[in-house]
């Protein structure tokens, strides 16, 4: 067969009209493409950059820059000393997926609806504290109130976004970020062989690193979401090299946070590298700690309120929009950040039609804007905070749901048990004087009338909060406290 060759003018006068056709489809599907990346000529209207880094199961005493330990969290402990470190943050329930959904929505787990951990088809477990069906999409799941999230509202707000590790909400990806490089739980510390392997907290280090870098350009959130330090605790060797001789206790825990704080100085660095530290903001937190000793319900250190496990690392470094070196005593919670990084983002969410579906006034999150509160200096415990656990063990043979409250001065703990209603086994607590909660003086006379402060305390805040458990227990509680053998009454 012979082809002719010859490209007649009529042929050229037909491919330049094909070739005007393609890129009249090409051409603005680009410039559409460009338009979603914001651009901002005064760098001074850029929202800042956003990096949450979460950490699994990291006890206060943990880092250094909290801690009277023998540990090392140099890199941890510089963003706090050139930010603000919060003495008594608190996580709204000591379980995973509880946790984290408060995070995502700013909300208490009576509120969002997840109490207990969840899992993909194929993993099913007997602890009173997983959910025994699989739950893929709990974003999708009627028995739960996740649709209002902070990550929606930055996501359609110029931002890219990435979540980036351990996840815990579910098996797959929410729909809601750009990136998700992640997985619901339970993935092994090391890609193969401990020490004969990648480090699988490296590797995720290394994509939220190439993620800051490949939207330098524009405002992003990175969620950048550890398992480590939770058991089981295997840290590179180098890090337990450090600690061998090291008079503590539980060294590969403590060296695990070490490997975290290392990464955490890798993507620190990056930002600086790129000059983008100054604008922005780094949150590094966990989603509830654990305790090594043994405490009424609990028998893998999680699903109570003490100390050890509820108060919890949180740190904030922001030089362009927050002060240094400062240390804020007030009471703050999980659900505070969802505010907080949308107020830094210049995100607004108060609407009436929010306000309709959320049936809340104003803000539709439970959570203060702690940037705003921290740059007013008013630093006087305007809330209480609030834990909501389901145990890991049963208390004389029962098991029960909790609610506990820290103020100032106190934290105070209602059960609500289920096998025998009239049952009665709460707690009350100095912290002042007694911040290992080692002496219960709920049953003291001569606590009495504090006893009744505190209750009338959470009651006050459990109605605002319609947390209708609270406000059943405090109820219960203020009728029978007076009464001479209050002690030892059953309801």
């Amino acid at each position: 067969m012979k082809f002719n060759n010859k490209v007649t003018g009529a042929t050229c006068l037909a491919l330049a009209g094909i070739v005007t056709f393609l890129l009249a489809g090409i051409l603005p599907a680009r410039a559409q493409e460009a338009s979603l990346h914001p651009v901002y000529e005064d760098e001074q209207r850029r929202p800042p950059n956003i990096v949450l880094i979460m950490l699994d199961w990291a006890r206060t005493d943990a880092l250094g820059v909290y801690s009277d330990k023998d540990v090392s969290t140099p890199n941890m402990d510089r963003l706090a000393e050139r930010g603000v470190r919060f003495d008594n943050a608190y996580t709204p329930a000591t379980l995973c997926s509880p946790a984290r959904a408060s995070i995502m929505t700013g909300l208490y787990p009576h509120a969002h609806g997840v109490r207990k951990t969840m899992y993909e088809p194929g993993i099913t477990g007997s602890l009173p504290t997983m959910y025994h069906d699989p739950i893929a999409d709990p974003f999708a799941d009627e028995r739960f109130n996740l649709a209002i999230n902070f990550v929606k509202y930055i996501t359609n707000s110029g931002y890219a976004t990435a979540h980036i590790g351990k996840w815990h909400l579910g098996a797959g990806n929410p729909g809601f970020f750009d990136l998700f490089k992640s997985y619901n739980s339970l993935m092994p510390h090391w890609v193969g062989e401990p020490d004969r392997s990648a480090y699988r907290e490296d590797i995720q280090t290394g994509e939220g690193i190439r993620f800051i870098q490949e939207n330098a350009d524009r405002p992003f959130f990175l969620y950048q979401s550890y398992y480590t330090p939770h058991a089981p605790f295997q840290p590179p060797r180098k890090y337990a090299e450090m600690y061998r001789d090291r008079e503590i206790d539980h060294k590969n825990y403590y060296a695990s946070v070490t490997s975290l704080d290392h990464n955490t100085g890798r993507i620190v660095a990056t930002l600086e590298e790129l000059g983008l530290l100054e604008n922005t903001l780094i949150i590094v937190t966990t989603d509830h700690g654990g305790s090594f000793q043994e405490r009424p319900g609990s028998y893998r250190g999680m699903g109570i309120a003490y100390d050890e496990a509820a108060r919890i690392p949180m740190i904030m470094h922001w030089p362009e929009g927050l002060p240094q070196g400062v240390t804020w005593g007030s009471g703050v919670n999980l659900v505070d950040l969802a505010p907080t990084i949308l107020g830094a983002a210049g995100i607004n969410t108060k609407s009436r039609i929010m306000e309709i579906i959320t049936g809340r006034e104003g803000s539709p999150f439970h959570g203060r804007d702690l940037v705003a509160e921290v740059t007013s200096g008013l630093d006087n415990w305007p809330t209480p905070v609030f834990m909501q656990n389901v145990p890991e063990a049963a208390i004389d043979h029962s098991w029960y749901d909790e609610r506990a409250m820290r103020s100032e001065a106190w934290k105070l703990i209602l059960r609500d048990f289920t096998a025998d209603p009239r049952a009665r086994s709460n707690a009350l607590f100095d912290m002042l004087n007694d911040p290992g909660e080692t002496t219960n003086l709920y049953y003291q006379a001569d606590y009495r009338e504090q006893l009744r402060q505190q209750l009338n305390l959470m009651l006050q805040h459990a109605t605002d909060l319609q947390d209708e458990l609270a406000v059943k227990l405090a109820n219960r509680e203020l009728a029978v406290i007076d009464q001479p053998d209050y002690e030892f009454k059953l309801y």
